[in-house]
């Protein structure tokens, strides 16, 4: 019979192994003030790679999600990080980022940008998830 300490063990080693490589939250972070400085110099194109493609979201799904963006709320003029999490999971960890966004049109809203880093040593966490909250904006997705 597997004793609960030996259970209580292997649980902790299997989720600090998730942690291994992942980065730091303030890393992750500066990865989504540089997102936000891309959006300030409409530059869409650099700003489209730090979204993380997948079955559910292509990288032409991304594109039209930042465009549609731009033409219904205009360009970031401001951001401002309001609060984050960061949740571990077997597979890696989670790191959510909310912002206080003003955009041109003189509009502003909540912003809720949720990055993924895998367990790989190698990868680097990207977006999975950008939920825009604010007077007018409808979502494309």
């Amino acid at each position: 019979m597997v004793s609960i300490k030996k259970c209580w063990l292997v649980l902790v080693l299997s989720l600090s192994a998730c942690t291994i490589g992942s980065p730091d939250a303030e890393v992750v972070q500066k990865r989504v003030d540089q997102f936000y400085q891309l959006l300030q110099q409409q530059d869409l194109e650099t700003a489209l790679g730090f979204y993380s493609p997948s079955e559910k979201r292509s990288s032409e799904a991304w594109r039209s999600h930042l465009e549609h963006v731009a033409d219904s709320l205009g360009k970031v003029e401001t951001f401002e990080f309001k609060r984050m999490e960061v949740n571990t999971v077997l597979s890696g960890r989670f790191y959510i980022f909310e912002y206080q966004v003003s955009y041109d049109s003189g509009k502003s809203g909540k912003e809720t940008l949720t990055f993924f880093d895998t367990v790989e040593a190698d990868d680097v966490a990207g977006i999975v998830a950008h939920v825009i909250s604010a007077d007018g904006y409808n979502p494309i997705f």
